[in-house]
């Protein structure tokens, strides 16, 4: 019976105590530090594991015989803003060589429920936005043990070799983001979820910090998937554009290849996705995943208040390039739009439907404003993914607002839409031991590659895989020594997830 929350696993095997009351207490995994098991039995003259050994023998064995070609296993992790999964992609990348197509297969993916303790400790941090730095840190490393767990459930649910694993790509769970700070600040974040943490319990390198990388040099640390989508999306002679509906919406533009391609796509972030209507649902005491898919669709729109928030919200007049997080669209926000409903007279469902067109409507705004016109996108291929996706009213008003536009799924591309951010960061991982550039958004603030991909934690095989990443490609060094991705294929095989 496949497990279905971390906490609940530890606390059945026996490593995590219940507490009075029969509740579970916070996750304290049996799963110990990996690294220094294996490093520990290295200095006792003890291999770390028939696995681990021949892991190890065989990845040298290869590096003889492949010659100089990229084959890396990596496991990308990671949590959106809901924080109601964590989401795991097993991915096999490999390459003949830099100016080669870059080949993707996704062994197999799957989603660890995020443990509901965790979930509302983190939800009413954020709530009262005054969190003393010892509570920031706790839950930093409560995050980091939680991944490392969540990949320990993922590799022994579906039978696979922690030690195969060459790195591990971690999202985190972003709780802060400043995208457009005021004068004398910094752009910054916090992604809970420590890299080290991971690396430590599962023995594997970890790369993490990928949106402080790129304010690093300049960005606004999201969107972060543009590239890939692009990668996957682009086509001959027809506009792609992938709407990303998870807790924000993001909206990405990939003009056909004679117009550019993937060197003129450019994306943003246009307000919320299902974010406000999670924290109604909470405010209501109803069950997100119960109504999530639009189910409640009785209400009726409250005109006013959606011409307001529209009309008066400051995110939605600044031009991109732009991101946005809970602090803008956060539950203070929802408790607002809630309030002004009810003293119009609205019922819960009114709320469900009012917050529901606030999504597409700013999407639709956004999208028209900023983009490259109606008629355009009128004829042009959306591709719509995230679980907002699901959601049945989302996807009603997107397809009135566009009637001459071709709907479908981000499967069409080959990764299954549930999987595409650990997928991405998957890949992000990848780049950063190969000290490879990605391609940048047209729209972004600073154009230049950036090859300060990630902060990396060197895991038990570092050595090993830093060799291999470096063999790839000779004696070329940095981003002009390894040309960018141009091309990316999808190796489509039966991937079974469990649900």
């Amino acid at each position: 019976m496949p497990v279905q929350d971390v906490g609940k696993y530890m606390a059945q095997h026996g490593s995590l105590p219940a507490s009075k009351g029969g509740h579970t207490s916070r996750p304290r995994t049996s799963v110990g530090h990996r690294y220094l098991d294996v490093l520990q039995s290295k200095a006792r003259g003890v291999g770390a594991g028939h696995d681990s050994d021949r892991s190890s023998t065989a990845s040298s064995s290869s590096l003889r015989d492949r010659d100089e070609e990229l084959d890396l296993l990596v496991l990308g992790i990671t949590s959106g803003t809901m924080m109601d999964d964590i989401d795991i992609a097993l991915c096999r990348f490999t390459q003949q060589f830099p100016d080669a197509p870059l080949f993707l297969e996704i062994v197999q993916y799957d989603s660890i429920v995020m443990p509901s303790k965790i979930r509302n400790e983190v939800l009413d941090m954020l709530r009262e936005d005054a969190a003393p730095p010892s509570m920031l840190s706790q839950m930093d490393a409560e995050l980091g043990h939680t991944f490392a767990n969540a990949a320990h459930i993922f590799t022994a649910r579906h039978n696979i070799a922690i030690d195969s694993i060459d790195l591990i790509g971690s999202g985190g769970q972003l709780v802060s983001l400043t995208a457009r700070p005021p004068k004398g600040h910094h752009r910054a974040n916090m992604c809970l979820g420590e890299g080290a943490i991971i690396c430590a319990k599962t023995g594997i390198t970890t790369v993490s910090d990928f949106r402080t990388a790129e304010q690093a040099i300049g960005r606004q640390g999201a969107p972060l998937f543009t590239y890939m989508v692009g990668l996957l999306l682009h086509h001959p002679t027809r506009m792609q554009i992938c709407i990303t509906i998870g807790g924000i919406t993001t909206v990405c533009f990939i003009p056909p290849d004679n117009h550019g391609g993937i060197d003129a796509m450019y994306d943003w972030d246009t307000g919320p996705g299902t974010v406000l209507l999670d924290a109604a649902f909470r405010f209501y005491g109803l069950d997100p995943e119960e109504y999530r898919d639009g189910s409640l669709e009785d209400g009726k729109v409250c005109f006013d208040v959606l011409h307001d928030v529209l009309k008066l919200n400051e995110y939605f007049k600044a031009r991109p390039p732009k991101t946005t997080a809970r602090e803008i669209f956060g539950d203070a926000m929802a408790y607002e739009i809630i309030h002004a409903c009810e003293a119009r007279g609205c019922s819960p469902a009114d709320v469900v439907a009012t917050l529901t067109r606030l999504t597409t409507a700013s999407c639709t705004q956004q999208l028209l404003v900023f983009g490259p016109g109606r008629s355009v996108i009128d004829n042009a291929d959306i591709v719509i993914d995230g679980r907002g996706m699901y959601n049945r009213q989302f996807m009603a008003q997107l397809q009135a607002e566009f009637p001459g536009a071709s709907f479908g799924s981000f499967e069409k591309s080959g990764v299954p839409s549930n999987a595409k951010k650990s997928v991405g960061f998957a890949m992000q991982a990848m780049e950063a031991v190969l000290g490879r550039a990605r391609p940048v958004a047209a729209n972004a603030d600073v154009r230049r590659p950036n090859t300060i991909t990630g902060k990396l934690a060197p895991g038990v095989r570092w050595r090993e895989v830093i060799e291999r990443s470096v063999a790839f490609g000779g004696s070329r060094s940095g981003w002009e020594g390894l040309p960018e991705v141009r091309e990316l294929i999808v190796k489509r095989n039966q991937v079974m997830v469990s649900r």
